[in-house]
């Protein structure tokens, strides 16, 4: 069976976008001498972390919300998702002319156990803060991979403030991701 999984990037203080949903800082081009990059012992770490295009392959369905579908439909160049099915959670009437996207709404539940029917047996990728927080928060997620941007934006979209409770995760490993990323693998499952 497929498990739920949340895969994104992230600043150092927990923004997943700058204040008016910009990712500049996140797809700037770097060198090695550019920050971030590793130092010391890091710096030696052979870079090993997944890419999105191998985290892609494991999966059967997206489950994302409304803005977060905005923001990624304006992106240019070939869409990211390929043919994999793509559910937007929202209560607006959503025209699009991508054949794989569909609105849903309801239950966090319910839209999980649909994603996951569809997944076929392969994982659900769940993306956007929002969406995140509320599969977190109904007990659905099962693992969450972080590519964490050394660089504190100060402001911008979060991914987990307003979470209703706290959340636990158990570290998985940890991986070097670019020139100075560091990739987490988390758990929200006990084995």
């Amino acid at each position: 069976m497929g498990r739920v999984v949340g895969y994104l990037a992230m600043s150092l203080d927990g923004f997943i976008a700058g204040p008016a949903d910009e990712l500049a800082w996140l797809e700037a081009p770097r060198g090695e001498s550019q920050p971030p990059f590793a130092t010391g012992a890091w710096a030696a770490t052979a870079p090993d972390g997944l890419e999105f295009d191998d985290f892609m392959v494991g999966v059967g369905c997206i489950v994302m919300g409304r803005h977060t579908f905005d923001v990624v439909d304006a992106f240019d160049g070939p869409w990211a998702y390929g043919e994999v099915p793509l559910l937007v959670a929202t209560s607006r009437p959503l025209h699009t002319q991508r054949p794989t996207v569909e609105s849903v709404q309801g239950d966090v539940g319910a839209i999980i156990a649909r994603a996951l029917d569809l997944a076929n047996g392969r994982d659900v990728y769940v993306d956007g803060g929002a969406t995140i927080r509320s599969v977190l928060e109904a007990r659905l997620l099962d693992r969450l991979i972080l590519t964490i941007q050394p660089t504190a934006l100060g402001a911008g979209i979060p991914l987990f403030a307003g979470l209703a409770m706290p959340a636990e995760f158990a570290v998985e490993k940890i991986r070097r991701w670019g020139p100075g990323f560091v990739q987490l693998h988390l758990s929200t499952r006990t084995a």
